[in-house]
């Protein structure tokens, strides 16, 4: 297996707000790329460079929002994997900088979940201001992202938060997420009085 960074390096943030969302991605990439007033439920895909790596963002800003709908969450998913084809190296969870809730944490594991099971190993948690006091929701976040936790600063660098990409990919082996391995799993019932045709029938099914 080759364990060597892969030259080109896809990103996707997840986040709440688009202005927030613009801001880290423009970081990242060092110039005003990503538009602040871009509608929130388009997700943008921009290209750049980071030191010596080809960066590609996708930027999407309503899929932490938790009065979005199943649905929404599972076509925004979709379009992100696509827009990060084969598959993202690094997730990153903008979250915002008040207390989180219950159901802000119900809402991240639904979203990230909605791409794999193994999402977590892939993921980190990016703040755009120091945290005024602690909350044990947004801590378990993290430490289901083991920990990686990037806070944004006036003093910080784009080659900062690459080295914590760059630590995510080292820990995969420069494997990126495939959203695709999980499947689709579907549940049916058969209902029915006939029991033996109920049998036949799931036997079709399950060849």
């Amino acid at each position: 297996m080759n364990k060597e960074q892969p030259l080109m390096m896809r990103i996707v943030i997840l986040g709440l707000s688009v202005s927030e969302n613009s801001l880290v991605g423009n970081f990242i990439l060092g110039r005003a790329e990503l538009d602040s007033e871009a509608p929130p439920d388009v997700a943008e895909r921009v290209a750049g460079r980071l030191k010596d790596r080809h960066v590609i963002i996708i930027n999407s800003p309503q899929l932490l929002q938790t009065n979005i709908s199943d649905h929404q969450i599972t076509q925004t998913v979709r379009e992100c994997v696509h827009l990060s084809d084969p598959g993202p190296h690094v997730i990153v969870l903008l979250l915002k900088h008040e207390p989180c809730s219950a159901e802000d944490q119900e809402c991240v594991e639904k979203v990230l979940l909605s791409f794999s099971e193994r999402v977590y190993q892939h993921t980190m948690v990016l703040s755009t201001r120091e945290p005024t006091e602690t909350n044990d929701i947004l801590q378990k976040i993290i430490q289901k992202c083991a920990n990686r936790h990037f806070s944004l600063q006036t003093s910080s660098s784009p080659h900062d938060l690459l080295q914590t990409f760059e630590d995510i990919e080292k820990m995969n082996d420069g494997r990126h997420q495939d959203c695709a391995e999980e499947g689709v799993k579907l549940n049916l019932v058969v209902c029915g009085s006939d029991e033996t045709l109920k049998s036949s029938i799931s036997e079709q099914i399950l060849q």
